[in-house]
């Protein structure tokens, strides 16, 4: 039975990190995975985590099921710590479920989607983060593409309002909360503004992938235009993920933020929400959860995660700003600081990808995105020796 399965198609980035394990140099220079690295190429747990790992291992009394919609009392403090103030005034028109990660977030809010209209369609700008579209199609549902930057790499705002303007009342816009990933140009906040009320005026539901909140300029601004657009929708889907803030990636982090017209709504579609999870993972993963709601009850703790959150995102904008200080003849990496979150895509071809894994040891996505995170003291000139390289010996088309 299983010889008529197709042939599987390879993700992109396993496929970069098979490359990269079979290389035998020892300076090899990973771009690729999409986690951050702290200055020793190390993939950090926060000290605030740990302290409350341990008082968990000391606390916790049970390993019994937390139930498909996951544990109230994380959700609850996670969506404080990202959207302080909201639950006061959205009230009982939100609604929260927790799930394994951002992605099962993503899963669930399409799902959901489906359930409700199937024939609706999801608009997501182009490049987007490699798994959206086929998690779009997994839920049965079409995704329609626009162009997320115009040709100067800036947000492409006329795309956007045509995409609009073709969708229709049940609809869905998939947008980056921030950092988009893979190009770090984000909406800015008339953007949001204006998508919402188009949005809300035509019966267009955003969904929101708030993967990297604090790793941009910090919480509050990070999630700025998603409070602006969740002020002005009576429906609204956020897909939120602690993998990155709180450095948990393989603890499944996460949780989906429903905004409905009206309590009862909100109360059903909760309810609603809750079964699909049931018959997707029937309970999400407890530990890293636990650990967060540790954390967010203590003061003492917020306040080392908010510190450490903020270590994270200096080194990585002092990064982007080395960077764009390299003298390059014809790489122009001069928008980089002005990019937000941990990726930025790289000017140059799939050929010279090609190049630089080959000839230097660099690796990285074949469009030119990079892992910003993955550069640090010790590997930083080689890395930009190679770009060197390729600006120099290659001529542009």
């Amino acid at each position: 039975m299983f010889d008529r399965l197709p042939p599987a198609k390879t993700d992109s980035l396993m496929a970069l990190g098979q490359l990269m394990q079979a290389d035998p140099r020892v300076d090899k220079i990973d771009l690729g995975v999409g986690t951050y690295r702290d200055e020793n190429g190390a993939i950090p747990i926060m000290a605030a985590v740990k302290s409350a790992e341990r008082l968990l291992i000391d606390e916790q009394i049970s390993k019994g099921y937390v139930g498909p919609a996951g544990d109230f009392e994380f959700a609850l403090r996670f969506q404080e710590a990202v959207f302080p103030g909201l639950e006061r005034e959205a009230g009982a028109r939100l609604a929260r479920v927790q799930t394994p990660g951002g992605t099962g977030a993503l899963r669930l809010a399409l799902q959901l989607v489906a359930q409700a209209n199937p024939g609706a369609r999801v608009w997501v700008g182009a490049p987007t983060w490699p798994a959206h579209l086929p998690l779009i199609a997994a839920a049965g549902l079409v995704a329609k593409t626009f162009q997320h930057l115009d040709a100067e790499g800036r947000i492409n705002t006329a795309a956007l309002h045509e995409a609009l303007a073709q969708a229709l009342p049940g609809d869905i816009l998939l947008l980056h909360g921030c950092c988009h990933n893979p190009t770090g140009v984000d909406l800015p906040l008339d953007a949001w503004r204006g998508m919402a009320d188009t949005c809300m005026r035509r019966g267009i539901i955003p969904l929101v992938d708030l993967a990297y909140p604090g790793l941009g300029e910090g919480v509050a601004q990070d999630v700025a235009g998603v409070r602006a657009a969740l002020a002005l929708c009576e429906y609204a889907l956020v897909a939120v993920s602690g993998s990155k803030s709180f450095g948990l990636y393989r603890d499944r982090l996460g949780m989906l933020m429903l905004l409905s017209a009206s309590p009862t709504i909100a109360f059903n579609t909760a309810r609603t929400a809750a079964g699909q999870a049931r018959l997707l993972w029937s309970n999400p993963p407890d530990h890293g959860a636990a650990v967060v709601r540790i954390i967010l009850a203590s003061h003492d703790l917020s306040a080392q995660w908010i510190a450490e959150l903020r270590a994270m995102r200096d080194r990585v904008n002092a990064v982007r700003a080395r960077l764009a200080g390299l003298s390059l003849q014809r790489l122009d990496l001069r928008s980089l600081p002005a990019q937000r979150g941990m990726f930025a895509m790289l000017p140059i071809s799939s050929e010279e990808v090609r190049r630089l894994r080959e000839l230097h040891a660099v690796y990285l996505d074949d469009s030119g995105r990079i892992n910003v995170a993955g550069l640090n003291g010790s590997n930083f000139e080689r890395f930009a020796a190679a770009l060197a390289d390729i600006d120099t010996l290659v001529v542009p088309a």
